[in-house]
């Protein structure tokens, strides 16, 4: 078999040069058809391409990571090196209508523990002293005075709620510890003298019953939706115009920062970013006079002591009869609006107390029979539907009989012909019994619901609309299932004529009345009582509407219900003659006594006269008369609002 060899190599010398002064080229015989061949493009076309794709999405990542989720990588990125931590801010300033300032914000010294330097938090976030942190804890206790372990709860507690927050271990630190502590810092590592804002006042044991408290918003609170945007820990009102204005007053926690390393633990100082200042309400609430209206009720529970009654409580209310505005309101017993506000023990006691019942406000929440203080407002109802007139004459006698029910007049011996200014003048009982039985022979199958339907529009029955918390609706009875269920006997006419002089299961509070006699007075409108008069943002006041309830078509005749409270006022025969006599302000007033005994004071009036400005409505719970008691605590406000001396 023969084996091939391969043919033996040839050399060629190539010449340096060609024709033409060329170099020649190496060229390839083997490759050379490839090069311009169709597979050779198609590979350099599918590379081009696949690189094209390449970049392209190159491009795309980093639009999608540059543009559209910037924002979310670098907070990502912030908070990888930060922590935020909640801190409550400045509450809004509440002042009177003059623009003193009744509650604002202050700092107080607190003693604050680094819960980082002091113990350190497992896996599940709760913290636990190291030994040197126990150490120090004892240490801080055996100054203070507390055991280290209620002082190691309350680091535990507040790092739980707020981890990276300051943790508070005394809130109110007497000078003397301050200052120690200032002075031997390097005693106490991990605790320091800190700030805490809190609300102020700068008036004192001042409005309570109206400013209301602040407390921690509760379990309950978050639930129901009480503080939309309110988060846990936050401190929210809780009554008074701290809570019906919250939303106004309360910035909310100020977002402050933490630098923490890559475990999470702290690598630097707490940042606070500057805090906005928050606006300011005011309120209708004129200092001076409220000031004045407290002297009042003492001074007329004393009058009342003198006619050998024993007064239990006292209240009234000042306001505009045309916007509703509270110029004054005010409660006795009360208490103290710092105390409650500084102690929570002393509050816990207030909630305790059921006989004097100190955080109830009387004027708005307390609900008494309104005795003769109602005659005006059946009066109107008898007016309105046409069944008297201004000149419809009705006996005053010293009795009157319903089949064997016999009702009584105060005075036994009259015996006169009169009409409704002069019954609502001298306050005869009958005169109004006699009315009410009109009432209730006017449409016998109304059972004389015409006097509550009068009543309910007038804003009795009902919560007043505006914005004091804790106002009751009081009760207005009617005939109905509901009475029979309540007092086991059904409605029947004399519970009509019991009605007629304010007396039965009728219940009402001093500012319902007061409403009532805004409307009677300003032409029929039912105004919404509140003490929120504007906001105040950077300076620029805004005033918050409150328009009325509703407005009421009166009658053309309701001049002689003004008429004749006014002569009660001013005429020698008026039942509040005496306590107004030489006044130099035309007062217009009804008395009114409430039984059972002992009979509760009742006075409701506006002045002046003749273009009324103001309208108080009083009340001394077993007070005696009207003209004993409540009578000269309505004067001596009319006194203090229109700068009367003497």
């Amino acid at each position: 078999m023969a084996i091939s060899r391969p043919e033996p190599r040839r050399r060629l010398k190539l010449p340096r040069n060609l024709p033409g002064g060329q170099r020649p080229q190496p060229y390839s015989r083997v490759d050379a058809p490839y090069f311009r061949s169709p597979g050779f493009y198609v590979r350099i076309g599918g590379l081009a391409i696949i690189v094209a794709a390449g970049v392209s999405l190159l491009l795309l990542r980093a639009w999608s990571l540059q543009v559209l989720h910037g924002r979310q990588y670098v907070h990502a990125a912030k908070t990888q090196a930060f922590r935020t931590v909640d801190l409550l801010g400045s509450r809004g300033a509440i002042v009177d209508s003059r623009g003193r300032v009744l509650a604002g914000t202050t700092g107080h010294v607190v003693i604050e523990a680094d819960a980082a330097s002091l113990g350190s938090r497992n896996a599940h976030g709760i913290w636990s002293p190291s030994p040197a942190g126990v150490r120090a804890l004892r240490r801080l206790g055996r100054l203070t005075g507390h055991r280290w372990g209620i002082l190691a709860a309350r680091i535990k507690s507040s790092v739980l709620h707020s981890p990276f927050a300051p943790a508070v271990v005394i809130a109110q630190p007497k000078t003397e510890l301050t200052s120690y502590m200032q002075e031997r810092g390097g005693l106490f590592p991990g605790f320091k003298v800190g700030v805490e804002d809190t609300r102020s006042y700068p008036q004192g044991s001042f409005g309570s019953e109206f400013l209301g408290l602040l407390g921690e918003i509760s379990q309950h609170e978050l639930k129901a939706g009480t503080y939309k945007q309110a988060k846990a820990g936050e401190v929210v009102g809780q009554s008074g115009v701290e809570a019906a204005y919250d939303h106004i007053l309360n910035a909310g926690f100020v977002q402050a920062k933490i630098p923490v390393d890559s475990f999470g633990r702290i690598a630097g100082a707490l940042r606070v970013p500057p805090e906005k200042q928050p606006p300011s309400l005011q309120l209708s609430i004129d200092t001076r006079l409220q000031r004045a209206a407290q002297q009042a009720l003492l001074y007329g529970m004393a009058q009342s002591r003198l006619n050998g009654h024993s007064p239990t409580g006292a209240s009234a209310v000042a306001i505009d009869p045309w916007t509703g505005a509270i110029k004054a309101i005010v409660s006795y017993p009360t208490f103290s609006q710092k105390l409650a506000a500084d102690n929570p023990n002393y509050y816990a006691r207030l909630s305790k107390e059921t006989q004097t019942t100190p955080l109830l406000n009387r004027a708005i929440g307390g609900a008494y029979p309104t005795g003769s203080t109602f005659k005006p407002i059946i009066a109107e109802a008898a007016l309105s539907a046409g069944i008297i007139g201004p000149g419809t004459p009705l006996s005053c006698t010293g009795s009157f009989a319903l089949g064997d029910t016999v009702f009584h007049n105060v005075d036994p011996g009259v015996n006169a012909s009169m009409t409704l200014p002069t019954a609502l003048e001298e306050s005869c009982d009958t005169w109004f019994y006699r009315l009410g039985a009109l009432v209730y022979a006017h449409d016998p199958q109304a059972q004389g619901r015409l006097i509550q339907d009068w009543a309910s529009k007038l804003g009795l029955g009902r919560t007043p609309a505006g914005d004091l918390t804790g106002a009751t609706s009081g009760y207005l009875p009617r005939p109905g299932a509901y009475f029979t269920k309540r007092f086991g006997f059904p409605w029947t006419e004399g519970q009509t004529i019991n009605l007629a002089i304010g007396q039965g299961a009728l219940q009402v509070s001093p500012l319902q009345l007061a409403v009532a006699y805004s409307a009677l007075i300003n032409g029929g409108k039912v105004v919404q009582p509140h003490v929120g008069e504007a906001v105040i943002r950077n300076g620029v006041k805004s005033r918050l509407p409150f328009k009325p309830v509703r407005t009421l078509k009166l009658s053309p005749n309701t001049w002689a219900i003004r008429q004749g409270l006014y002569m009660a006022a001013n005429d020698p025969g008026g039942t509040s003659y005496p306590v107004f006599a030489g006044f130099p302000l035309k007062v217009a007033g009804k008395t009114g006594t409430a039984e059972p005994d002992p009979v509760s004071s009742w006075y409701a009036s506006w002045a002046p006269y003749n273009s009324p400005k103001l309208v108080v409505v009083a009340n001394v719970e077993h007070g005696g008369f009207g003209a004993q008691a409540a009578a000269p605590i309505a004067k001596k406000i009319y006194a203090a609002y229109f700068h009367l001396k003497g």
